[in-house]
């Protein structure tokens, strides 16, 4: 198939040089040195074949057939309360349920490019495809796009002494490549580690054989990894795109044969909604009644993401470890989001971010090279709003949370998740075994703000944290995953 491939490509480029041969000749005489003949195109088919079959003994919010799994859900059965009273739940916990699934969505196929050269840099370009497909099935897996080809990098790099630039589609700066989750399934690392493609235009500039400076724009990926809840524009790419500012980060690393670390920062604006309606007697916007009109709205919300991590690696051990602090990774399949209401006084749309705090590690043994144990450790922490939202500048009936595990229709929230996962990787040529277990722990509780004080009043403000109330029927949700998973590169 490879040579196919490449007979194929080498018969289009021969093609091109037929036709370029042909056009016609100038009417110049002068006689000149025959022009060195251009550089030949190297085209590399690249990717693997990989099979996972995996054991859930609770259902968990998961992707693609299951395959990528974020947490363990909530319990289904949680006890009624009326006030200060709390009547239990007759009902089995629904999510308490086991599974076992089979799933080759994540075969990969890619092809590299270069060999040439053009503004004075050297051209490499990266065309890579998987069959993850970019949403998600409503009634479980298998009902979406799986199986359907995605793209997943499409970037050509531009690469002087001192400077690459690069353009297309890549990941996004917090998915660091030399330094992420080995695990056997490859969501292990999600939500801890953010994870998606995004457009992008990045610069990475050394400032001496160990630093390197790095600066970039870029935008959302594709819906299937935007911002969960209903938007008046659309998907959370129409967010971005609507607010007509790009997405930017930063990043100062140091790297050299054992040892490599970054710090970094991002910032991104949201803009949710576009168009509102106006009362032209009060000016109040979101209003019922006659006299209204549309409005053109520009509300933003602006995030800040921090980034730091590091790796090292020695002929044993390789240790890595991997922090992220800010505001809104649902677009990287992380948790949380941002909260947005009406203003009590004159109905205009606000929005504030939840903030989290998220880090992995992990240790891998590598003093054999057919046969490695490692373990991953994740945790992530809820931290609320920065600033708790008053109830009263709240027009009633308007708060909501967009975002992914905390939901105000439910009025329920995670608190913080950890996961641990031993694993052990069989080399052997190109082909790779690897077998894992996987223990989740996730603490759900009701939103603070929702349940009452022991007077039976309730709370005058909330900041989407999990309350730690006795009464915010607190659950702790836990999922044991056994993976095992064949690859063959090529």
């Amino acid at each position: 198939m490879k040579k196919a491939i490449l007979c194929l490509l080498g018969g289009v480029l021969a093609n091109c040089q037929v036709f370029a041969q042909q056009a016609p000749a100038t009417t110049t005489t002068t006689t000149t040195t025959a022009a060195a003949p251009p550089a030949e195109q190297k085209i590399t088919v690249y990717g693997f074949l990989r099979n996972d079959v995996y054991y859930n003994s609770r259902r968990n919010l998961d992707l693609r057939d299951g395959v990528l799994d974020v947490y363990p859900l909530d319990a289904t059965n949680l006890p009624t309360r009326t006030g200060t009273a709390l009547t239990a739940n007759p009902n089995d916990d629904a999510n308490a349920v086991p599974q076992l699934g089979y799933s080759a969505i994540v075969t990969r196929l890619g092809v590299r490019m270069g060999g040439i050269s053009a503004f004075g840099a050297k051209i490499s370009g990266t065309l890579e495809t998987d069959f993850f497909g970019i949403t998600n099935g409503t009634a479980g897996s298998g009902s979406g796009t799986e199986n359907l080809l995605r793209l997943r990098h499409a970037y050509v790099a531009m690469d002087w002494t001192k400077n690459q630039v690069m353009i297309g589609q890549y990941w996004n700066p917090n998915f660091i490549p030399k330094c992420f989750p080995g695990t056997a399934n490859f969501s292990t690392g999600i939500p801890f580690n953010p994870f998606s493609f995004v457009p992008q235009i990045r610069l990475t500039h050394k400032l001496g054989k160990e630093m390197s400076l790095m600066g970039m724009i870029f935008g959302y990926d594709l819906a299937g990894f935007s911002p969960a809840g209903t938007f008046a524009v659309g998907s959370g790419v129409d967010a971005q795109k609507f607010a007509t500012m790009p997405a930017f980060a930063a990043q100062l690393g140091y790297e050299n044969k054992k040892f490599l670390a970054s710090v970094g920062v991002e910032g991104n604006t949201l803009t949710p909604k576009i168009t509102d309606t106006k009362n032209t007697t009060t000016g109040v916007y979101g209003a019922t009644g006659t006299g209204n009109v549309q409005k053109n709205i520009s509300n933003s919300l602006f995030t800040l993401n921090l980034l730091a991590y590091a790796k090292l690696t020695t002929d044993k051990v390789t240790m890595k470890f991997h922090t992220t602090y800010g505001q809104s990774y649902t677009q990287y399949v992380g948790m949380g989001g941002f909260a947005e209401y009406r203003d009590a006084t004159t109905g205009e749309w606000k929005y504030a971010a939840q903030n989290q705090l998220n880090m992995w590690g992990e240790l891998i043994a590598t003093g054999s090279k057919k046969v490695q144990p490692a373990i991953f450790v994740g945790y992530l922490q809820n931290l609320g709003l920065s600033d708790a939202i008053a109830s009263s500048s709240i027009k009633a009936g308007t708060l909501a949370f967009q975002g992914r595990g905390i939901s105000s229709a439910t009025g329920r929230a995670f608190d913080n998740m950890m996961r641990i996962s031993p694993r052990v990787d069989i080399y052997s040529g190109k082909m790779k075994f690897a077998f894992e277990y996987e223990l989740s722990m996730m603490k759900w509780a009701d939103i603070d703000g929702t349940v009452p004080n022991a007077d039976g009043t309730l709370p005058t403000s909330t900041s989407f944290k999990a309350s730690t109330s006795s009464l915010a029927r607190p659950f702790d949700a836990t999922n044991s995953r056994i993976s095992a998973v064949m690859v063959y590169n090529f």
